[in-house]
């Protein structure tokens, strides 16, 4: 949160990147602990949204006042958000979501001094007619959901300031997943690059790291691609799925040892964390990697903390 500003201002700022949208303050209100900013994500632009005001409002007369007309992705960052949008009323916690669109009338309201949002403008035909079915307009996407943490991780990734410029046609496609087809695989998506296929399947690894069902064939349908093509692609990245991911679970180890205090009893408790299942496979691999076992890796790391 950035300091008070003039309500007026506020609105201003919001009007003038997301269309006819009103603020509406609290009684007596004249300043707001908040700001409106603007992002880019590749052709799209972002509101990034926070303030204390009573709610916001979309209604039939902002809507004939607007000449373009968007589906806007709302992605809750911090606080509790009211959505009553496509007679559907909703909740949003942080990590969730939820679609917009901007030719029906809707409120965003019990906005509070702790509320942010990101709201990612998609163009509304665009985004509708190459996709066929329309997706769940006003429904809360769960964030912990795994289409919402995949969802997340891809905007969170390609929006920090070193993060290489995320594409809106592959946002396009996991939104229209996301909210059409949560719990489907990936196959519906028209992704066909081998780097952005490559990157959601890095993706889904981190996300299930310690599931005992993440292996080639699952990756393989979750991508609806077979197995062959896969292999291909971790092939083109030199390396390959079991390479990746056992690296992934050895750094998710050494991560958590870097920040454990004791690790008393703790070794088999993070192996198991990183999943793996067999500890003296575990403990022979990390002796591999890091020319020491995980116990001598601890007091390493902790003697150059001290």
């Amino acid at each position: 949160m950035t300091g008070h500003i003039p309500f007026e201002v506020w609105n201003d700022d919001l009007s003038a990147i997301c269309g006819s949208y009103l603020g509406v303050p609290k009684s007596g209100q004249d300043t707001v602990a908040g700001r409106i900013k603007v992002k880019s994500f590749d052709t799209l632009d972002v509101a990034d949204i926070s303030g204390n005001i009573d709610r916001i409002v979309r209604d039939r007369k902002g809507i004939r006042q607007d000449d373009a007309e968007h589906i806007f992705l709302v992605m809750e960052m911090e606080g509790q958000l009211g959505i009553d949008h496509n007679d559907r009323e909703a909740v949003l916690t942080p990590g969730d979501f939820v679609l917009l669109d901007s030719t029906k009338e809707g409120t965003l309201k019990d906005l509070d001094t702790r509320r942010r949002i990101l709201s990612f403008h998609l163009p509304r035909q665009s985004f509708l007619n190459e996709r066929g079915a329309v997706p769940r307009i006003g429904e809360r996407l769960t964030g912990q959901s795994d289409a919402a943490r995949l969802l997340r991780r891809h905007l969170t990734k390609v929006l920090r300031p070193e993060g290489r410029p995320g594409r809106a046609t592959t946002l396009f496609d996991l939104v229209h997943h996301a909210f059409s087809h949560p719990d489907a695989d990936l196959s519906a998506t028209v992704v066909t690059d081998s780097t952005t296929r490559f990157d959601l399947a890095i993706d889904l690894i981190d996300l299930n790291l310690s599931w005992d069902g993440l292996n080639l064939p699952w990756l393989a349908s979750r991508l609806g691609l077979s197995q062959r093509q896969i292999q291909r692609l971790f092939k083109a990245q030199n390396t390959s799925f079991r390479e990746v991911l056992r690296s992934k679970r050895y750094r998710f180890v050494t991560e958590q040892l870097d920040r454990t205090g004791s690790i008393h009893g703790r070794i088999a408790d993070i192996a198991f964390q990183a999943g793996f299942r067999d500890l003296s496979n575990f403990n022979r691999g990390f002796q591999r990697r890091m020319g020491m076992t995980p116990r001598e890796y601890h007091a390493s790391a902790a003697a150059g903390m001290a």
